[in-house]
């Protein structure tokens, strides 16, 4: 199966999980909607003389239709405003997300060797996808492999890595993980996750409900009156909590679905098997693993490359795939001794902090070239009129990074480094706008 046929694969179920999960949210209001109408049952039967004969179903029956719809639409309100609550609070840009870590922002003329490799290679995805440049952080306290793509939409995402990756990684490796992260950009995970644990807060509301109610069974005046309230309140939790444990199921399915769509599309991007494989492969030799050591690492741990967390249950609970078997997926044929013992040293990559982005990388053909090659391959890349490249933003390949390398190579350094921020590429659009047509297709 290639990667193709993984990315198809991974979406179909990925779609099935989410139709599964909507469902899990429809079982919980059905439910609630049943255990409000057995209240109204109890009620009936209690007037009924003791020597009255009823059917269960017939008293069900009885029940007037208004209490089964707003027995629904309270519940569903209930779960909806709390969801819009929760995903309110949650869409906060990425920058919020990395500074709750106290992850630090790369500046863009870090002299820090393996900071400028890994801003070189942002870079490079981002102007390949036609995508804004993500801010790209730095969790300098955790030594594990691990990386996150964070953000509510491509406006305001960012891209941190930790500092074991940095210092673990050599460029390929580098590149399959920052080629995930941007897999997650580009299909919307960010903003499915958070939709969906929306959702999640919502269903523990139900589950909320019930514990208040246990609580507010202690006040009663009278024994009667405590049983009837107690009883009441663990059916809702039952209710509540039975529903979001397989909503957490669900959810964790879905995470794992799109970890192999992000992985199988680090291969359509990058065209190198090895270079996800191989970061896949670091992180089975480290001691330290992709752990995380902070106290949100279990509220974000679906946004991480790999698994920040343990978790009980895991083939059922963990929100990535198993390591051999995302490796299996993307390079069936990889050999972790002779990849080990052929991979590039890390030492031996940290020139590319000093080089131009393009100057290096996987691919032979990321040399600079002549201006019209340099046109060509752009014209192969993002189609030769505005209406192409415009349907191509968002999208990304190995011909664009390809061409993205030798733009980026093409750029003397100091217009790299006015490019850097928003009043130097301004200026740079200006230029380019009052520059004569002939000069700026040179």
């Amino acid at each position: 199966m290639n990667f193709f046929e993984q990315q198809h694969v991974a979406r179909r179920n990925t779609h099935v999980m989410v139709v599964l999960f909507v469902l899990a949210v429809v079982g919980v209001v059905i439910a609630m909607d049943a255990f409000i109408a057995s209240i109204f049952v109890v009620f009936e039967i209690a007037d009924m003389p003791d020597d009255a004969n009823y059917r269960l179903i017939d008293v069900f029956r009885s029940v007037p239709a208004p209490v089964y719809l707003w027995g629904a639409i309270v519940t569903f309100t209930l779960i909806v405003v709390e969801s819009i609550r929760q995903t309110f609070k949650l869409r906060a840009g990425g920058e919020a997300i990395a500074a709750a870590f106290g992850a630090r922002r790369i500046a863009p003329d870090t002299g820090d060797a393996l900071e400028r490799r890994l801003l070189n290679v942002v870079e490079e995805m981002a102007i390949a996808s036609g995508v804004r440049v993500p801010s790209v952080y730095v969790l300098d306290k955790e030594l594990g492999i691990n990386a996150f793509a964070a953000g509510f939409n491509v406006s305001n995402s960012i891209v941190a890595v930790t500092r074991g990756t940095l210092q673990t990684l050599n460029r390929d490796e580098l590149q399959g993980v920052i080629g995930h992260e941007f897999s997650h950009i580009i299909n919307g995970d960010m903003s499915l996750n958070i939709r969906m644990m929306g959702v999640l807060a919502g269903i523990v509301v139900i589950g909320s409900l019930g514990l208040y109610m246990i609580r507010g069974a202690f006040e009663a005046d009278g024994i009667g009156e405590f049983v009837a309230v107690f009883t009441a309140g663990v059916i809702v939790c039952l209710i509540g909590f039975t529903g979001l444990f397989f909503a957490r199921l669900i959810k964790a399915s879905v995470a794992r679905e799109r970890e192999f769509l992000a992985d199988s599309s680090s291969v359509q991007f990058t065209r190198n098997p090895d270079g996800i494989a191989g970061a896949l492969d670091q992180i089975r030799a480290c001691d330290r693993g992709t752990r995380i050591h902070h106290r949100y690492a279990e509220e974000v741990s679906h946004m991480f490359f790999g698994q920040s967390i343990d978790v009980w249950f895991s083939a059922l609970f963990a929100t990535h795939p198993p390591i051999d078997e995302r490796i299996r997926r993307v390079n069936p044929g990889f050999q972790p001794k002779r990849y080990r013992k052929e991979r590039p040293a890390q030492a031996a990559e940290t020139a590319d902090a000093d080089i131009p982005a393009a100057a290096v990388g996987f691919a032979a053909g990321a040399v600079p070239s002549p201006a019209g090659a340099r046109g060509a391959d752009a014209a192969h890349a993002w189609g030769r009129s505005t209406a192409e490249s415009v349907a191509l933003v968002g999208t990304l390949d190995a011909a664009k990074l390809v061409v993205a390398q030798r733009l980026l190579a093409a750029l003397p350094a100091g217009l790299r480094d006015r490019m850097q921020n928003a009043e130097g590429a301004c200026a740079v659009v200006i230029a380019l706008l009052l520059a004569p047509k002939d000069s700026v297709m040179e």
